[in-house]
């Protein structure tokens, strides 16, 4: 079901964004030409055209986790983001794992019942109610980093894919070099200091 409401969302976001009109029907007869020189709207499913777009890419990263890293061309970002999602679903299945044991064993040793701990350091009602209230946070953390992790994800894309514009070229430079500047007035000394040039 979680799959089929992922599905329809990123359906209808699509669908929104990628449908552009550069002309507008009045009625059956007459239409309505968009002139020239206004900003055409680009289909969302031409990547090629408005290469980079950060929206696209942030879009792109929500509704699957990497697609925005994969639409900024950054091919070896996407082992590291599902790697990161891997390490979160590891963390999730082990510490509901460790959470139902403890829970289990709490319930047995309060009914007076043997259970899997039975002997052990932790084989009081207070330990293993410590440890299962732990791992239930551990868990429900887990759950909370995977929500923050899918929002760095889309959020690196966003930032990675305005960063594709950014001018790195060679004339950009700067140089700090000593400067003396003589006095203004003849009883004014002449003062030593550093001077920054900047070349855009």
């Amino acid at each position: 079901m979680q799959c089929f409401v992922r599905f329809i969302f990123v359906f209808s976001i699509l669908y929104f964004f990628g449908s552009p009109e550069l002309v507008a029907q009045a009625d059956s007869t007459s239409q309505i030409v968009v002139p020239s020189d206004t900003l055409a709207k680009v289909p969302f499913f031409d990547f090629k055209s408005d290469f980079p777009n950060p929206k696209k890419a942030a879009l792109l990263s929500l509704g699957l986790p990497g697609a925005g890293q994969l639409y900024n061309r950054r091919w070896w970002k996407l082992p590291l983001v599902y790697g990161a999602f891997g390490g979160i679903i590891y963390a999730i299945d082990f510490n509901q794992g460790l959470y139902q044991r403890f829970r289990d064993a709490l319930e047995l040793q309060l009914s007076g019942q043997e259970h899997e701990f039975s002997g052990t350091v932790i084989d009081s009602a207070t330990a293993l109610r410590s440890l299962r209230d732990q791992y239930d946070r551990n868990t429900q953390l887990s759950y909370i980093g995977t929500v923050i992790l899918y929002g760095i994800v889309a959020i690196e894309a966003f930032v990675d894919s305005h960063l594709l514009g950014f001018d790195i070229d060679e004339d950009l430079s700067m140089q700090v070099v000593p400067q003396i500047t003589p006095g203004i007035h003849p009883d004014l000394p002449t003062t030593a200091g550093v001077s920054v040039i900047v070349q855009f």
